[in-house]
């Protein structure tokens, strides 16, 4: 499973936050500052400043709430093949392949998060998120090998181990991230998957962020990329990381069976 992070301020990753606290659960956006908000757009202000926050695809979700868990209605835009449900209940994270309008969730007190992602040519993106209720924050260890391997253990799976062979199949992607792309797929060159790696499971995390921990703080409140790092099926990685430039550490973590 491909999946990336960005982080272009701390402010502008707050800001997603604080919109979906105001209700907008929507994640595929650009954001812009504005000296007034426009009739009917979605604005947020905060430290002083009115951001505007434009959706860049379609999807139209709609959560219901029922005493036995929630009831999901997606209008698909035509840009995106298809979708896929993460549902995370507190250390684990289920993925469902969406192939229908409606999907129905059970919840016996367990989901923590709901987030959809839709597949298109540039890879899966994060549509939508709603987040059920309060999860403990893991803590970071000093890296993200180690940050990982120990929420792995809390869940009981085997410790994730670098893998340097699959160095070389990141070092395309890490470029394309420095320069501000957080695709996974290229269209000169594909994906990962084209690459040559040899493995039958692959996931893909990137990011953009201020610092490492916070490139972690965000793939914990992310279900997707959570998804990748709980999954019983990978037991290599390989992470990578740039310097820093314009205050942004490019990363990339490839799991691997």
């Amino acid at each position: 499973m491909l999946l990336a992070l960005m982080l272009l301020t701390i402010s502008e990753y707050d800001l997603l936050q604080k919109a979906a606290a105001d209700g907008f659960l929507y994640r595929n956006v650009a954001v812009e500052t504005v000296e007034k908000c426009p009739a009917k757009a979605t604005c947020i202000t905060a430290e002083g400043s009115t951001y505007l926050l434009k959706r860049l695809d379609t999807t139209a979700v709609t959560l219901e709430k029922s005493a036995d868990g929630f009831a999901l209605t997606i209008a698909p835009d035509k840009n995106f093949t298809n979708y896929r449900l993460f549902i995370r209940e507190e250390s684990t994270v289920r993925r469902i392949e969406v192939t229908q309008k409606r999907v129905t969730v059970l919840d016996k007190g367990s989901v923590t998060a709901l987030q959809l992602v839709g597949v298109g040519a540039q890879g899966p993106v994060v549509i939508w998120q709603k987040d059920v209720r309060a999860t403990a924050i893991e803590p970071f260890t000093g890296d993200l090998l180690g940050s990982m391997n120990v929420l792995r253990k809390k869940a009981g799976l085997p410790p994730l181990t670098i893998d340097k062979t699959l160095a070389p199949f990141a070092a395309e992607t890490i470029a394309r991230v420095k320069k501000g792309d957080l695709s996974h797929y290229s269209g000169s060159t594909g994906s990962i998957r084209h690459s040559g790696v040899r493995a039958k499971e692959l996931g893909e995390n990137l990011f953009s962020a201020t610092t490492l921990e916070r490139a972690w703080l965000m793939m914990l409140a992310s279900p997707s990329h959570l998804f990748n790092i709980l999954s019983p099926s990978f037991r290599r990685c390989f992470v990578g990381t740039l310097p820093a430039e314009s205050g942004l550490i490019p990363g990339i973590v490839i799991f691997a069976d």
